[in-house]
């Protein structure tokens, strides 16, 4: 049986050559860590459409948050009259033909008057919807009460013709006259799981499972019987666990639900693999 080695380790995404899958998005403040004001979000600018009232009605939130400092909570309203649905938006990012995205985002809904889905788009060289495969990133299901942060994660493949995604959530009322309540966002992320480096094992036989890892302990197997050192991080580049392999096990239960990047070294070598936390 080969040696098993379990995972409990941290990797920064900013540590990584430019070979390793990062958040595409880590400069557009995913995390909500910057704000000009209390209501206003750093690169987050606000404007209004026919139906949408964007990057509006928003909070600093320092009580109810995924990943410290803060969160964005976000109201929603009547669409009656001149009332608009409420979306949260991030600026248009480059996407590639054939490569696979992950979006992912926590959401905070434990509100009756309050609920949320995401709504992005792909966009064409002219930054106008492409009207092809926008279901991919346009969710049908909306969130339910909960009294926890929730991960909502896609993986998806850019349509013909699409050029750019337009990352975006809305904030919704519950139903008509059920409004005014909150939801909160936090640790926005979109990787490129098609760039070169990653799950590209460079030592032999190695084996990381299970994946998605839904209990405390993940195993890292490989050929050899060398030391490993182990280390993850979370999609903002954040450490949050590293250490030396010992004993085939290390308990993993302190990582939350959620994407994260894993580095693994031995005798010299190392290797890069994404790991699913449910």
């Amino acid at each position: 049986m080969k040696k098993i080695y379990t995972l409990a380790a941290a990797i920064a995404l900013t540590a990584f050559s430019a070979n390793a899958q990062q958040n595409l998005i880590a400069g557009s403040n995913p995390g909500f860590d910057t704000w000009t004001s209390d209501t206003q979000p750093a690169g987050f600018e606000p404007f209004t459409s026919a139906t949408l009232e964007t990057n509006q009605n928003l909070m600093k939130e320092s009580t109810i948050v995924k990943s410290a400092p803060f969160s964005a909570r976000q109201m929603s309203v009547e669409v009656a009259g001149a009332g608009k649905t409420q979306a949260l938006e991030f600026q248009p990012i480059p996407v590639i033909q054939g490569h696979s995205y992950t979006i992912s985002y926590y959401y905070y809904d434990n509100s009756t008057t309050a609920r949320t889905r995401m709504w992005s788009t792909w966009l064409n060289e002219a930054s106008s919807a492409t009207g092809i495969n926008q279901a991919s990133v346009q969710l049908d299901a909306y969130s339910t009460n909960s009294a926890e942060w929730k991960l909502q994660t896609v993986t998806v493949t850019p349509p013909a013709g699409a050029a750019f995604l337009r990352l975006q959530v809305r904030t919704y009322r519950e139903a008509v006259g059920a409004f005014g309540g909150y939801v909160y966002y936090d640790d926005f992320s979109i990787v490129d799981n098609s760039v070169a480096g990653v799950d590209k094992n460079v030592i032999a036989g190695l084996k990381m499972f299970p994946n998605p890892l839904t209990g405390g302990e993940l195993n890292i197997s490989s050929d050899s019987s060398d030391t490993k050192s182990v280390q993850v991080y979370n999609v903002l580049g954040k450490q949050v666990l590293a250490a030396e392999v010992v004993n085939g096990t290390v308990n993993a239960s302190q990582l939350s639900a959620g994407v994260y990047m894993v580095q693994i070294t031995e005798a010299g070598k190392t290797a890069t693999k994404k790991l699913i936390v449910k």
